[in-house]
């Protein structure tokens, strides 16, 4: 039986979150200012997306950012966020951060940018 396919981020600091899903038969659901709405995206992009994934290494991230805990307790209005991945194959990912990000973050975010048409940044 194959899995459901996941792209799932969210993150934010302060204000409402940018959230980004993709939903069923090529849909997505945008969280941007406060305010949702679907969208269809092309099965072309949804695969170039995948391999974008592998050329980017995201399946080789950590779980968890910063990965060791910091000398100091940091205040809790920095930037944080979640990504959960299901490709069709089957593989997964999940990882979170707080203020700490993987190297090749940056290069996801323009990804998903480029996927749902949103304007998430950092």
């Amino acid at each position: 039986m194959k899995k459901r396919e996941v792209i799932f981020y969210d993150g934010g600091a302060m204000g409402p979150p940018e959230s980004v899903q993709l939903l069923e038969n090529c849909e997505a659901l945008i969280l941007t200012g406060g305010a949702d709405y679907k969208i269809k995206i092309e099965e072309a992009k949804i695969l170039t997306f995948w391999k974008n994934i592998e050329l980017i290494g995201v399946w080789n991230w950590r779980k968890k950012y910063p990965y060791v805990k910091p000398k100091y307790e940091s205040m809790t209005d920095g930037y944080s966020w979640e990504l959960k991945l299901r490709d069709r194959s089957g593989r997964e990912k999940y990882c979170t951060g707080y203020e700490s990000f993987p190297r090749s973050f940056k290069k996801l975010l323009y990804e998903l940018n480029n996927l749902f048409g949103s304007e998430i940044e950092i």
